[in-house]
């Protein structure tokens, strides 16, 4: 695999970088949200350490979120720009499908949108069945796991995923955000 994979979505900036069977992993530790100064810089840093030039991306992999919009928006921009300018397949990654990857039984990830409301995504043996919002109290008629999402990025479960994606040729055309709300500025404007 010669591919990249880039999430902004959260308050911890992740970028991958793997060729063959060299990965590098850049992440930031989620103190400053500074993605739009680092997301290049960590991007050339992994490439240089894989031995990869940003002409030789085959797969460029991204998180659409949900999460933060600008964060969202960052990630998906960055990863259309750079799959345009090299011709590289755009594989569309949400934030809970390394989460739930090899859960087994139903599952529910959640993350936190505060106020009592997290972003949730229903799995069935590590299989897509449901994204939406959540309350608290929607959480607590769940009948399987619930995992709430501490921001922490499992590098291995989002290799096998984007594998997986590349497997079945699960690519898009154009990388979307993922949005299970209306913005603060949509919800006002109503």
């Amino acid at each position: 695999m010669k591919g990249i994979y880039i999430d902004s979505c959260s308050a911890r900036l992740i970028v991958i970088a793997v060729c063959d069977d060299r990965i590098a992993v850049r992440q930031s530790n989620g103190e400053s949200l500074r993605h739009n100064h680092l997301i290049l810089n960590y991007l050339d840093e992994a490439l240089l350490e894989v031995g990869l030039a940003i002409g030789d991306v085959i797969h460029i992999a991204c998180g659409i979120g949900p999460g933060s919009f600008t964060g969202i928006r960052l990630g998906v921009t960055t990863c259309n720009g750079l799959a345009f300018s090299n011709g590289a397949c755009r594989i569309a990654m949400n934030t809970f499908e390394s989460i739930a990857y090899n859960t087994s039984d139903d599952t529910l990830v959640l993350i936190d949108a505060r106020h009592n409301n997290y972003y949730g995504g229903e799995f069935n043996n590590g299989v897509e069945v449901k994204l939406s919002n959540y309350t608290t109290e929607d959480i607590t008629t769940f009948d399987g796991n619930v995992i709430v999402w501490d921001g922490t990025h499992n590098v291995d479960n989002i290799l096998a995923v984007m594998s997986s994606k590349i497997e079945k040729e699960q690519f898009v055309s154009q990388l979307s955000p993922l949005y299970l709300k209306k913005s603060q500025a949509e919800r006002e404007a109503e």
